[in-house]
């Protein structure tokens, strides 16, 4: 679909589904001026969902909504139509339905309740797709289908050209919380107009339909209303496929060039004739033709029917051959010049530039479309940026380690190569003894270095006192393990007598520190020679048992 006019009503027309009165849409343009071709104007409470799909009326009571193109079509031409029509979830209590129709009088003529947004239109034809039962229209019990002309939605007027028939050829019910299936064919040769409902034939007409209806005037708009009342019912509308609407529009391109094609609307596809096309049998190929050549898809859509449509891609004048060169790599943080290479009179880049060259600053793809009006021409051209971060290295803070052991320095990285000092090349390095180590990381976008020094220690250092005076002076005054943090745990200290008996005992789980103070039980010892015992861990992680003689001093 192309751009969308909105409009809006200036107030709700406050009727019953009961109550087809005439009545029209004052339309609020968005933009001045008058429509384009292929534009559609949204009139009421239509609002659109996407490019192929419309609400006409939300779940509200005595709204209307209508969505008309704002270009007449030439019913002397035939015409296939396929969409898919959502009811609303409501049964009983849902209203009132959708109309399909084509007059020459206006964008934004509508009517409200059980006329569903079309009633007394005139001159007009419409196929109803109608979910309430107006008695008062004879209208069967059931959600039904009809063709009627100018705008005359009672069944006892004469008006009713084809049914009421009932719309699903599996249930009486529509508003099912589904989206139903629509086909309308018109053969303008036979005069001959066609409904299909999920893929089964509901409705036949044959009749002059251009001479009786449009009083010889074949121009006439197309579209679709709804309308709610009393009840209410979700009404929508999607675009499978549409004659009236050339997916495909005939283009010229230079030698070489490449085009992309693009249908919807099918679950299958095949185009002929396959020369010059990357897949015959996708929806969206690539065309680069040699010489001038048409194209024509067969699209099949889930009821296994076929549709058509084509193109004409001229080839013509010099070649214009774009190549943004080979997929390539960005940095992290860095910006890479794309150019299109070559002068022509509109650029047009998925990025929404429409330079020559642009600056890319971020990976993805990036695709570039140039024309050229002497001749016209068009090429594509895409390349993707692939991202690469930049190198990094951090060995860590200097460090001390204990004699034994070891240090493994990592400057792992995807994709990069390394230099140690020592000239090594692996990703790490093991450092047994002291020094200064360094290595450089190199990838494709930078080199960068870190280095760290690491020196050696003992750490088993520990120092037990051969005498100490508890004399409460301060100096000297108890004894215990001494050492510069090289213990990392006391597991245990003992004190002896001469005669083997224990003075003084601590244990890991013990509070406060592992030190002799000269006391057992409270009770000063006398000056002499004893037994120390103790069992340490150190910094390193080793594990010894210490034992030697100290004097007590008084």
């Amino acid at each position: 679909m192309r751009s969308i006019f909105a409009a809006q009503y200036t107030s709700d027309f406050m009727r019953t589904c009961k109550t087809p009165i005439f009545w029209a849409l004052l339309i609020g343009m968005t933009m001045s001026g008058s429509p384009t071709a292929g534009q559609f104007f949204l009139n009421g409470r239509a609002v659109a969902l996407n490019d192929t799909c419309y609400q006409l009326t939300p779940e509200i009571n005595f709204v209307a909504g209508s969505t008309w193109h704002g270009q007449r079509i030439n019913l002397n031409e035939s015409f296939d139509v396929v969409v898919r029509l959502f009811l609303g979830c409501k049964d009983a209590d849902g209203a009132d339905g959708i109309v399909f129709g084509f007059q020459p009088v206006s964008t934004s003529i509508g009517a409200a309740g059980g006329g569903m947004g079309f009633a007394n239109i005139t001159p007009s034809i419409g196929i109803e797709i109608d979910t309430h039962q107006n008695i008062d229209l004879s209208d069967p019990p059931y959600d039904h289908l009809a063709i009627v002309r100018n705008g005359s939605i009672n069944h006892s007027s004469g008006n009713t050209l084809a049914g009421p028939v009932q719309a699903s050829a599996f249930s009486a019910n529509i508003e099912d919380c589904r989206f139903h299936e629509m086909r309308v064919s018109w053969n303008a040769a036979q005069k001959h107009l066609q409904v299909y409902f999920d893929c089964v034939l509901r409705l036949n007409y044959t009749g002059d339909i251009v001479g009786q209806i449009f009083g010889g005037n074949p121009m006439v708009f197309w579209g679709f209303t709804a309308a709610t009342g009393a009840l209410n019912n979700i009404h929508q509308v999607c675009f499978n496929y549409t004659s009236f609407l050339d997916q495909l529009q005939d283009v010229s391109i230079c030698p070489g060039a490449r085009y992309p094609l693009q249908v919807r609307g099918g679950v299958s596809y095949r185009w002929t004739p396959e020369e010059g096309l990357s897949n015959p049998f996708i929806a969206n190929p690539i065309a680069s033709p040699a010489h001038t050549t048409t194209y024509r898809v067969e699209m099949l859509d889930a009821c296994n029917r076929s549709f058509y449509d084509e193109i004409t891609i001229t080839v013509t004048g010099d070649s214009l051959s774009i190549d943004l060169g080979q997929d390539t790599i960005i940095c992290e943080g860095t910006v890479r010049t794309l150019d299109a290479g070559r002068i022509g009179d509109q650029y047009r880049w998925n990025t929404g530039d429409t330079t020559q060259s642009i600056q890319a600053t971020a990976p993805g793809e990036y695709a570039v479309t140039v024309s050229w009006s002497n001749p016209f021409c068009i090429s594509p051209a895409t390349i993707t940026l692939i991202s690469k971060p930049q190198p990094f290295v951090n060995l860590g803070n200097d460090t001390l380690l204990c004699y034994g052991q070891r240090l493994l320095l990592r400057a792992s990285l995807p994709e990069a190569e390394y230099l140690w000092q020592d000239g090594s090349q692996a990703d790490t390095f093991l450092v047994a003894e002291p020094g200064i180590y360094k290595v450089a990381v190199r990838n494709v976008c930078n080199t960068v270095s870190d280095l760290i020094s690491v020196d050696f220690e003992n750490c088993r250092r520990v120092y037990f006192p051969s005498a100490f005076s508890p004399n409460d002076d301060g100096v000297n005054d108890t004894f215990e393990p001494m050492h510069s943090g090289t213990v990392l745990r006391v597991h245990g200290f003992r004190i002896y007598d001469r005669w083997g008996g224990i003075v003084y005992e601590w244990l890991e789980d013990a509070p406060g520190k592992p030190l002799w103070n000269g006391f057992r039980h409270d009770h000063p010892m006398p000056p002499g020679l004893y037994v120390y015992e103790a069992e340490l861990t150190f910094r390193d992680g080793s594990r010894s048992r210490f034992c030697g003689e100290v004097t007590l001093i008084k």
